[in-house]
């Protein structure tokens, strides 16, 4: 009798999709949350992205002499870069609130006296970078995983105006 229990027991299969389904939720679950993760990352990267990029072609706009970027204009790139606006504002990501996380520089000062390109005999190739904390959605504090910071950088010749 009590093989017949046993038997009918092993043979039974009522329950066993919610049995597998118990099993592999956790699984599923911390891909949900991984892709979650990956998404906010890639927005706070794409948001950096596109600050930094204005600013670079904001310069690329701006007069200039030689090859400097003069502080005003320094200034309003990185401000357009941190808020999207010249003269400041709220940050576009809260962990990146600091204008002073942008550096502007000329990466290279292009020689044209030949006048193979239209315009002056210098064309500076303008560089901006930024650097910032990746703010996680928790599941990288929970695995352990230590801080990130998100770069980016962009670089545009100078066009004038």
């Amino acid at each position: 009798m009590k093989q017949r229990a046993a038997l009918r027991f092993f043979k039974d299969r009522d329950g066993a999709a919610i049995v597998e389904f118990a099993l592999v939720a956790p699984l599923l679950v911390f891909l949900m949350c991984g892709m979650a993760e990956f998404a906010n990352a890639m927005r706070q990267y794409h948001v950096m992205e596109k600050g930094v990029r204005d600013a670079g072609r904001y310069l690329a706009r701006v007069p200039m002499t030689g090859c400097a970027v003069n502080a005003s204009a320094a200034t309003a790139a990185r401000n357009l870069a941190v808020t999207g606006r010249t003269s400041g504002g709220t940050a576009l990501l809260p962990n990146w609130a600091d204008a002073n996380t942008v550096a502007v520089s000329i990466a290279e000062c292009v020689d044209n006296s030949a006048g193979t390109y239209r315009g002056r005999t210098q064309m500076p190739i303008i560089q901006v970078q930024a650097s910032a904390p990746y703010v996680d959605l928790g599941l990288l504090t929970i695995i352990g995983v230590g801080a990130i910071n998100l770069q980016a950088t962009h670089q545009q010749i100078w066009i004038g105006e």
